[in-house]
């Protein structure tokens, strides 16, 4: 039996030295840096492609409103007659023409237009801010991982440090026959399984990074370690405040709500279509190189064919306005619920993390050391030990991670509302 678990603790010795000899991510990292979530908030902000493609999309939007509001180019026409011989009179000399015309839509189309241009620019701008949230909101969940990641590498090391003082106090207690080989076997065998989970945990922390720095558009990947943010455990939020909130700040539900405005526009433009459009044209004609007779005419459209053409864009926009109605009332359906659903988790993993620090975490840590004192004065059993430091570890490794998810939830929260909430 003895043969059997030293054996066991030699391969587990043996692939342990392998994987910290052959895995790179484990070595400390000579260029980390220390960055706080609020610098690498606007280093995102600056940096991130989808934000910079977002924001470009509304200045095209933004610079089409201009456009709405222009008269056609006017029209420059010049026509040249060359006279017949006998044709009329003995006359022969070339008759020039000159004319210019220019079309002016009905005067309140042009408003209209503007206005309507305007309405899908601001819908483009909150479709940008959209943008901005869901970026900074996918930062911090990252940002609260690479956080646990490191705790939980930190957490993991300090337990090899305190097995490997447990090898050595069994191999003492070994040495003058108060304990059996066993016990030094068993912490070895521990210590490999926990040297195997911090192998696998760098390699989280290395992904974690990799997703950050994508974020950021760095063309480097410096290791980034995070600073030690203040938790959000005490704030207080209310639901019913938290999604008036989101109502009145959402911006994916600002831009439903512009484009619902342009779509009652585009109906009034539509009505308008019955109405005329002008036409104004200047003439000056040239004969035997001298200026003659000028000619002014002005002319408007005649909505002849409203039965089949201005009752059809009137038709088409009344449905339009009909799907952004409720275009915009799924989005406020959708945004309620994001929000409640995200203040539901941020309330339970702050309960979570409250229960961890006034009851698991201290009665974990006592029962620990009580059991490592009663191996030290023989009263307890070394697989008791163990039992409790690991159970001491796993609810260590669990307020971590409730940690984690009380700011990714608030995270997420506040991507739900629009703006920040955090302290």
């Amino acid at each position: 039996m003895r043969h059997k678990l030293f054996s066991l603790f030699l391969v587990n010795t043996l692939l342990v030295w392998l994987a910290f000899a052959a895995d790179p991510t484990i070595a400390p990292a000579e260029d980390s840096q220390k960055a706080s979530l609020g610098s690498l908030v606007e280093e995102v902000l600056q940096n991130n492609p989808q934000i910079q493609a977002a924001k470009q999309r509304y200045e095209a939007a933004k610079a089409r409103v201009t456009l709405t509001r222009s008269l056609a180019d006017p029209m420059v026409e010049y026509e040249y007659n060359k006279i017949i011989p006998g044709m009329i009179g003995n006359n022969t000399d070339p008759m020039r023409m000159f004319s210019a015309s220019q079309e002016i839509p009905f005067p309140t189309k042009l408003f209209l237009r503007k206005q309507a241009a305007q309405k899908e620019a601001n819908s483009f701008e909150q479709e940008y801010r959209e943008t901005e949230r869901k970026v900074i909101q996918e930062l911090k969940e990252s940002y609260f991982q690479l956080f646990l990641n490191s705790k939980k590498i930190a957490l993991t090391k300090d337990n090899l440090e305190l097995l490997n003082q447990f090898v050595e106090i069994a191999n003492k207690k070994y040495s003058v026959n108060k304990a059996s080989q066993q016990d030094s076997l068993k912490a070895q065998v521990e210590y490999s399984k926990l040297a195997n989970q911090l192998v696998l945990l760098e390699q989280e922390k290395k992904i974690t990074e990799s997703m950050l720095n994508s974020l950021l558009n760095r063309e480097e990947d410096p290791v980034i370690e995070p600073l030690e943010e203040k938790n959000n455990k005490d704030l207080e939020l209310n639901e019913a405040d938290i999604i008036k909130s989101a109502k009145e700040n959402r911006p994916e539900l600002k831009s439903f709500q512009e484009m619902l405005k342009k779509s009652g526009i585009d109906l009034t433009l539509a009505k308008q279509e019955y109405l005329p459009d002008f036409t104004v044209k200047y003439t000056r004609q040239e004969n035997n190189g001298e200026l003659g007779e000028w000619t002014g005419m002005a002319g408007i459209t005649v909505p002849l064919w409203f039965g089949g053409k201005q009752n059809s864009f009137v038709k088409e926009a009344k449905a339009n306005l009909r799907v952004a109605e409720a275009e915009y009332q799924a989005a406020e359906n959708m945004v309620v619920f994001e929000t409640r659903s995200a203040y539901v988790k941020f309330m339970a993993a702050k309960g979570l993390v409250n229960i961890y620090e006034a009851g698991v975490l201290p009665q974990a840590q006592s029962a620990f050391e009580t059991a490592q004192r009663g191996y030290q004065s023989d009263q307890t059993t070394f697989l008791d030990m163990l039992d409790s430091q690991r159970s001491l570890r796993e609810f260590q490794m669990e307020y971590f991670e409730a940690l984690a998810n009380l700011e990714i939830a608030l995270a997420d929260l506040e991507r739900s509302i629009g703006t920040e909430l955090r302290q």
